[in-house]
Formats: structure tokens, C-alpha cells, sequence
């Protein structure tokens, strides 16, 4: 790996479909949500989660209810943090050590906490996808099946980006984004072949 970018967005702003076009220019994108699926069937991941969050964020399989942990965690800023502070670490190195035996030269780790997590520290770019607050709510709730309360809720949880972050704007034409990306993607090749 030559280049290590971060890629995030507000939840609602296309940032899966913005992965999904990275991918097929040849990058590597490492999920951060897919390896927090990981991170979250560890049992000692979960003996934590318990203690913090009680029996209630569990099915009755044993596997993270995460609908009923976000619930509790996207309405409350330190129950968040907690959250954050107990599974970024394995998701941080499981990010990296997948980006580093892909063997591509450009990687992104698609995550909505870089900071939080320190990736960015780790990261030449950060791209942040970004698209209005009413059209991330209409996705969340068609995505998601919840309420826009339930949605407005989890876009208030997360942070703003950093002013130094590239912003890509998603406001739902798909050949504009990926016009975009390419573009983008071409100037991070440039940077690694000078």
C-alpha cells in the first residue's frame, strides 16, 4: 500500500455507494461497519458491551441487537464515546492490516469516526461524502426502516469533519459522484507516481 485515505460521511450521504465506485476504479476499501460486525461477535468485546449497556443490546442467540445498541448509544453522547472506546482499536488495526495485504497501492478505510478513532492521523486524505440533511434523512428512513426521529437522531450523533478534508458532494446523481471519484482518484495517482 502506497496511499492510505480515509473515506467517510454522515450517515444517509452514499458513502456505500461511493465505495462501491472506488472499488471498481482499483482501489482496496476496507469496511470499518462490516469489520465492527466482526469486532462485535468477539467475546470479549461482548462481556464489555454487556457491562456497559446491560443484557438488552443482545438477541437471544447472543449476537449484538444492534438496533437496540444504537438506540441507546445515538441518543447519548457518552454511552456513544464508551461504545467508540471499546471496539475502535480492533476495528482500527483489523482496517490497516487488510489494506496492507490487499496489495493495491491506493486504500481507503470507510469509517463515520476516523478522528475518534485516530485512523486519520494514520491517513495522507481524508474524503468526507457529503449531501444535504433532508436528503440523508429520506435515505436513512427508506434504508433503514426507521422513523425520521430515529434518523435526525444518528445524524446529530456523529461530528462534523475536519475543514482540511476533501468534500465530495452527494446529492443523488450517481454519474456527478462518480465523475467525482475518478477525478479524485486519478489526482491521488498522480501524487503516488510522482
Amino acid at each position: 500500500m502506497k496511499m492510505l485515505i480515509g473515506l467517510t460521511g454522515k450517515s444517509g450521504s452514499g458513502k456505500t455507494t461511493a465505495a462501491r465506485i472506488l472499488t471498481e476504479l482499483g482501489a482496496f476499501v476496507a469496511d470499518c461497519d462490516i469489520i465492527a460486525h466482526k469486532v462485535l461477535e468477539e467475546d470479549t468485546v461482548k462481556e464489555k458491551l454487556c457491562e456497559n449497556f446491560g443484557k438488552t443490546i443482545f438477541n437471544s442467540d447472543g449476537s449484538i441487537d444492534r438496533k437496540a445498541l444504537g438506540s441507546i448509544v445515538f441518543s447519548d453522547s457518552e454511552k456513544l464515546a464508551v461504545l467508540n472506546g471499546i471496539v475502535h482499536g480492533a476495528i482500527t488495526k483489523k482496517a490497516i492490516d487488510m489494506c496492507t495485504a490487499s496489495g493495491k497501492d491506493i486504500c481507503f478505510i470507510d469509517g463515520s469516526e476516523l478522528e475518534a478513532s485516530g485512523v486519520d492521523k494514520k491517513c495522507a486524505h481524508i474524503v468526507v461524502i457529503y449531501a444535504d440533511e433532508d436528503i440523508r434523512l429520506n435515505r436513512i428512513t427508506e434504508r433503514d426502516k426507521i422513523s425520521k426521529d430515529s434518523a435526525l437522531l444518528r445524524i446529530k450523533a456523529q461530528k462534523d469533519y475536519s475543514k482540511k478534508a476533501i468534500i465530495i458532494k452527494n446529492n443523488g446523481d450517481y454519474d456527478k459522484l462518480k465523475l467525482a471519484l475518478t477525478d479524485l482518484y486519478n489526482q491521488f495517482l498522480g501524487e503516488i507516481n510522482v
